[in-house]
């Protein structure tokens, strides 16, 4: 683990070398180089306290505590050989861990003995630092029609924000930052595939094909949630390593990493709209467990821990989509839609399913309750409207921008009788439609250099929301600072107790496993306030 003071020294020594490390070279052949990249540090500071205890059984708290100091250093070279471009991306990520991060990983540390002599030490550390070839690929042209990438790299699909309809070739990894990160190109995780692209003029579109043949790590496949205890785990799970419980099986029948993925999209426009038509054969982005006590297929596979009680899997899903948008001069706005269908979706279910652990006391386990596989929509329709008039009344240099966006997932032959959990390990049931509504009001001043914002996400289900105001500073070609409040206030949400020295919820060994925590409540307790200072070259 680098230390405070290497960290402080590492980044003085990239800032002094990067005004020369940033450059354009040009051969006489009309070869060009061009090298750019930032440093980044980052720092959030909790703003709430944390009701978990701690591995001496004192609560965790952590209220004005630093939750992260990060740097991150990202070069990014593109190479134009005239016949074909080249692109490569490395990022760089090191973390100091904090008095409070040194908390979360003691108890970690301390719950994963109860796990047995077969199940290794983890430092959750080790998950949210590292340095990584993001992305390497190759850009060429096959006659006039045809545009090949191959390598490494992102496929960005859909129209959406916060949440993700058809963006799902990519998992993403949510351990160091959840969803809030304001690039998702730093969280999304880069994938090995072929993207030919094939104008067709004659029908005014292009065709879009993508394969993965299957090449990737495990680790590269899907979302990366905080199930180790960091401090993005879910509400009452801080200090709670779960995967010695639900280790991840990447060579199920049903969701096999190795197995090559494949899809299509074709783009066009139709009466002054752009549309786009997908198709996605691949793996679904969030895991399901596979229950020991109620298998989906084959048996999980044993880890050797004697509480093992299942696996995480990435089950095979194919998903079809449209996206469309325009100008609707009616309503000066820009209207933006999207909609996704996947049949067979799997999910959890058992919402008060329990183990009896003896003496009379039942462990809740919400989601082990087996697997149910349901036909899923889930559309998107959004409004773009810039404010005109309110600009001369704010003072700014644009109009203010207002973007609005409902979010629906459908379950379309749901049955309450299913019992499907929305959050695995917790025991809010599943509603036959999952509606957000997201906002987002944007200010600029000064030219575009100072730009405030705020966002919102509302659960219209059971009154869930969070806020996140921002600021954005820019500061010549080279500084960019950025700061935002992440609020959260979640109505249903988890308590937590010490039970006879093990972490536990409060609802985990009682007589009821009454809990109602939907998605936005398992970011109870977890507001913060967040500073990113970049320098870019």
């Amino acid at each position: 683990m680098i230390n405070k003071t290497c960290l402080a020294g590492f980044a003085a020594a990239v800032v002094a070398g990067t005004a020369q490390a940033g450059f354009s070279f040009n051969a006489p052949g009309g070869q060009t180089l061009l090298v750019t990249g930032y440093l980044r540090e980052h720092m959030a500071v909790n703003l709430q306290d944390h009701p978990e205890a701690q591995a001496n059984g004192q609560r965790l708290d952590g209220k004005g505590e630093i939750s992260m100091l990060r740097s991150t250093f990202r070069l990014e070279a593109k190479a134009d050989a005239k016949f074909a471009q080249f692109v490569g991306v490395y990022r760089f990520d090191r973390e100091h861990e904090t008095g409070y991060l040194d908390d979360i990983n003691d108890t970690i540390t301390a719950g994963n003995a109860i796990h047995g002599p077969a199940t290794p030490r983890h430092n959750w550390m080790d998950d949210i630092e590292g340095d990584q070839m993001r992305e390497w690929y190759t850009t060429f042209r096959v006659g006039d029609r045809v545009r090949a990438t191959l390598g490494k790299q992102q496929v960005v699909w859909g129209e959406t924000d916060f949440f993700r309809a058809m963006d799902i070739i990519h998992g993403y990894d949510l351990r160091w930052r959840s969803f809030l990160e304001t690039e998702n190109e730093e969280l999304r995780k880069p994938l090995i595939l072929a993207n030919v692209e094939i104008d067709v003029p004659e029908l005014n579109g292009s065709l879009q094909l993508i394969y993965r043949p299957g090449w990737d790590k495990a680790k590269e496949l899907g979302n990366s949630i905080d199930i180790r205890g960091g401090r993005w785990a879910g509400g009452s799970t801080k200090g709670i390593d779960f995967i010695p419980l639900l280790p991840y099986n990447d060579d199920n029948g049903r969701a096999d990493t190795d197995e090559a993925n494949y899809g299509f999209r074709w783009s066009s426009e139709a009466w002054g709209w752009g549309y786009t038509l997908n198709y996605w054969r691949g793996l679904n982005v969030d895991p399901v467990a596979n229950s020991f006590f109620v298998p989906w297929g084959s048996a999980p596979q044993a880890n050797g821990s004697p509480l093992q009680l299942g696996e995480l899997l990435f089950p095979k899903v194919e998903t079809f989509g449209a996206t469309a948008s325009g100008y609707l001069e009616s309503l000066d706005s820009v209207i933006r839609l999207e909609a996704a269908f996947t049949p067979d979706k799997p999910y959890n279910v058992g919402t008060d399913f329990g183990l009896p652990v003896g003496g009379g006391a039942t462990l809740w386990v919400p989601g082990l309750g087996g697997i149910v596989e349901k036909n899923t929509l889930v559309s998107m329709i959004g409004i773009d409207k810039q404010i005109k008039g309110l600009n001369e009344v704010l003072g700014t240099s644009q109009f203010p921008l207002l973007s609005l966006q409902l979010f629906d997932t459908w379950l379309t032959n749901f049955k309450e009788s299913d019992d499907i959990v929305e959050v695995l390990g917790y025991g809010a049931p599943r509603r036959e439609h999952t509606t957000y509504l997201t906002a987002l009001f944007g200010l600029e001043y000064k030219h575009s250099t100072i730009k405030p914002s705020l966002a919102g996400v509302f659960d219209t289900g059971n009154g869930d929301f969070a806020l996140i105001p921002a600021l954005d500073l820019v500061y010549g070609n080279h500084w960019r600072i950025h700061t935002d409040m992440d609020l959260f206030f979640a109505h249903h949400q988890k308590n937590v107790k010490n039970f006879g020295g093990i972490l536990a919820n409060e609802d985990t060994f009682s007589g009821s496993a009454e809990d109602n925590t939907h998605l936005l409540g398992t970011f109870a307790n977890n507001s913060q306030f967040n500073l990113r200072v970049t320098y870019q070259f």
